[in-house]
């Protein structure tokens, strides 16, 4: 017994190698040396040290050590354990859980201001500076197994947790989390301390890659995200196993512990195969910049298929069958969230699409859409978060269902009504779009050919049409059509599909395998294609530091990452009255789209005339404003807005917002402007937004009227429908001539690439 409490790996050992990836030297990109870090200060080298360290001092290593090392050096990927916590609810929680040996009684105060300029932005790091000079630096008595069985009790303590961490706790009494985290932080030093804070917050990235330098211009400017590199569960997996086993197994099942069991196992299972509850990797796509490029992509296949791609939520949809009793379904979201509960709406859709189907447990591919009974549509994504928290079960039940709060500057009784409530909401309902089979029975398709996926998928799904449907597509390049045909094909499906406003395409090659690295899936999207994605202009009214933007550029508090973006509400009343200060409506934030060197003169532009504080008095502003209570509250305010050109694909509706934004990863702005290049006033309107984004997610203001998604001025404003098949005449010449328009974009888009002669490997880049 004392021999196998001897072999227990401490938990400092690990934060041992957390501070040595941490103190891997980071590189100016200014500088002209020699970049290349040599062998024993890289980051694999750091790593492999310290495995040959551990493999030496205490092999055996204990039972379950891959699985407790990767889930503490990966708390991101921990899916299974959630805590509740977050910087603000933690940083209350902890000064009555330090250890007071390390940390003198400190106030609250300090910890609750982790997040200011004068911070470090990092918890982890806040709570290192506040250990007391005179405690001596000591190796801690914990080890991985205490503190992970101690992280399972804290996970425990959330409905959002695996259910299997519930059932191993629901026989004891439960601790409070207060209770638990005395028992994590008790004697263990100030640095082990830092380091679990931060793998509670599930976030290493701000103690291994904190901020080179304090100074905003420095960081943006002599600094990006390449300066050092960040340790992946690739690379570790590769040092730990180089026998690949556990690497190889990870790809299939894209679970950490089951990669880990893997290896403790021996390696036992040389070709694995997905498993039933147990998510599989989603590939990443080839982004399609033209026609050509994206054709070219696949270039060694002699078949391509389009398939439509549709605006809603992915879901891998696991499905066991049990004799004459239900089958049990388990659903994976993109993020490899169990959405099981939140989706329980499509469980009858899942049984019915399978219901000629006799072949075991299967996994398939899907996507989860709004559809429309009424307009035999499917509708916009935005309608997906409603449709959800209505239907949902369990912990996630009913998370959009509360109202939309607003502080104002002032009362605001002008601004026209902004509800996007549908009179047709009860025809609204969720419903499947099948696109690939992952696993028949025992059998895995993964390694099987597109062709023979699709044909399967097939023959298993019963299409119904408004509840399970099966992905859309077109032959782009088979036996009969050859490349020249292929490409102006492929600019025929794309034009129409942006036409008639769908999400996009994506390329499928007809013998290429599920992941395939040789033959990816190639998205096409129009905001793919540089200065085709819909651009508007709107203004920045206020701006903050935003943790996990910051934590993307590595920038510290003192620099405003994420702007928040605002539309005129009231020109008409400015019109009658010159007097009257301009309104404007914040409705969501921008973090993206601006290069380091814009981004810095842009923080310089809003230094210069920012009002500190979250709620500046009106006087000091030239304007007043409206902000969502959903939005964070900013750090700064500007005097006088700055007119930006916001760039995305289509348009949506953020959580609880009665305004389309731009729909893309999260709103790029491409340019702001100064006053002397152009004024704030030239800005947006309410109704000159709404008819852009109608028009643009193909709802003209006719529809818009009988669906309510405009209010009584809308309907006056537009008046009677007319007759209906003169109306549809006209839609259709309209949509030819969007088709035709858009066919002879692409085709130019692929004659100036031709002249550019891009290479293909410069222009590859893979998404998510």
């Amino acid at each position: 017994m004392d021999n196998e409490q001897a072999k227990q790996i401490p938990f400092s050992l690990l934060v041992s190698l957390l501070h040595q990836i941490a103190n891997v030297p980071v590189h100016c990109t200014s500088s002209r040396v020699n970049k290349k870090a040599p062998a024993y200060r890289s980051l694999t080298g750091v790593l492999a040290r310290w495995i040959e360290n551990l493999q030496n001092n205490y092999s055996p290593l204990p039972r379950d050590t891959t699985m407790h090392v990767l889930r503490l050096l990966f708390p991101e990927e921990d899916s299974q354990r959630k805590y509740d916590l977050q910087e603000a609810r933690l940083s209350q929680l902890l000064p009555d859980c330090l250890d007071t040996s390390t940390f003198p009684p400190v106030s609250t105060a300090r910890l609750k201001q982790w997040s200011k300029q004068q911070n470090s932005g990092c918890l982890g790091q806040e709570i290192f500076a506040l250990r007391s000079l005179d405690a001596e630096s000591f190796s801690g008595e914990k080890s991985l197994q205490d503190i992970n069985v101690l992280l399972d009790e804290l996970a425990s303590t959330s409905a959002f947790s695996d259910k299997t961490l519930h059932a191993a706790h629901s026989l004891s009494p439960p601790r409070s989390k207060s209770a638990i985290l005395r028992s994590l932080f008790e004697s263990i030093p100030a640095l082990d301390a830092a380091y679990l804070t931060q793998i509670i917050l599930k976030d290493l990235r701000p103690i291994l890659c904190a901020p080179p330098v304090a100074s905003t211009s420095r960081a943006l400017l002599e600094y990006n995200t390449n300066s050092k590199s960040v340790l992946t569960k690739e690379q570790f997996m590769k040092t730990w196993d180089p026998s690949g086993s556990m690497l190889k197994m990870y790809r299939t099942r894209a679970n950490i512990t089951e990669a880990a069991l893997c290896f403790e196992a021996g390696g036992a299972i040389s070709h694995p195969r997905p498993r039933w509850g147990v998510p599989v990797e989603i590939p990443k796509s080839a982004k399609g910049r033209s026609p050509k490029h994206a054709l070219n992509v696949l270039r060694p296949s002699d078949a391509i298929w389009a398939e439509t791609k549709y605006d809603g939520e992915r879901a891998q949809i696991h499905v066991r069958f049990r004799g004459q009793s239900d089958p049990q379904i388990t659903i994976f979201s993109k993020s490899k969230r169990d959405s099981t509960l939140d989706r329980i709406a499509v469980h009858s859709i899942i049984k019915e699409a399978l219901a000629g189907y006799s072949m075991g447990d299967i996994i398939l591919d899907a996507e989860m859409i709004a559809y429309s009974d009424e307009r035999h549509k499917i509708e916009e994504f935005w309608h997906i978060r409603g449709l959800i928290s209505r239907t949902a079960e369990g912990a996630r039940a009913g998370g959009y269902r509360r109202g939309e709060a607003q502080y104002d500057s002032r009362t605001q009784d002008s601004c026209p009504s902004l509800h996007s409530n549908s009179s047709t909401a009860s025809a609204l309902h969720l419903a499947l779009v099948f696109f690939d089979v992952l696993q028949v029975g025992a059998a895995s398709m993964l390694n099987a050919p597109y062709y023979m996926r699709r044909s399967l998928l097939e023959s298993i799904i019963t299409p119904i049409p408004g509840r399970s449907m099966l992905a859309e597509r077109t032959v782009i390049i088979g036996r009969r059509v050859q490349e020249a045909e292929g490409q102006k094909r492929l600019r025929e499906t794309w034009a129409k599909c942006i036409a008639e406003c769908e999400e996009g395409l994506v390329l499928k090659a007809s013998d290429s395998t599920y992941g395939d690295w040789n033959l990816p899936w190639v998205k096409l999207k129009k905001d793919y294609v540089p200065g085709y994605g819909d651009t508007i202009d709107l203004v920045v009214i206020a701006a903050a530091w935003e943790k996990d933007r910051a934590r993307e550029l590595r920038v510290p508090p003192s620099t405003l990452t994420t702007f928040y973006i605002a539309v005129l509400s009231n020109s008409s009343q400015m019109n009658i009255d010159p007097g009257r200060k301009p309104h404007f409506v914040t409705y969501f934030t921008a973090s993206y789209g601006l290069s380091r060197e814009q981004l810095e003169e842009f923080n310089f532009w809003i230094r210069a005339d920012a009002v500190d504080g979250p709620k500046p008095s009106i006087d000091e502003l030239c304007y007043t404003y409206t902000m969502s209570q959903t939005l964070p509250r900013p750090s700064v305010f500007v005097r006088n807005p700055i007119l930006v050109e916001l760039y995305g694909a289509g348009f949506t509706k953020a959580p609880q917002s009665k305004l389309h934004t731009t729909n893309s990863v999260s709103p790029r702005i491409t340019k702001p402007f100064r006053p002397s290049e152009r004024s704030y006033m030239e800005c947006l309107t309410l109704r000159g937004l709404r008819n852009i984004a109608l028009e643009a997610v193909g709802r003209e203001a006719h529809d818009a009227a009988k669906y309510k998604d405009l209010d009584e001025w809308g309907r006056e404003l537009w008046g009677k429908l007319g007759d209906k098949g003169v109306e549809e005449q006209r839609r259709e010449l309209k949509r030819q001539l969007s088709i035709a328009c858009w066919e002879e974009k692409l085709e130019n888009i692929d004659c100036e690439r031709s002249r550019k002669r891009r290479k293909l490997e410069e222009d590859l880049e893979m998404s998510p």
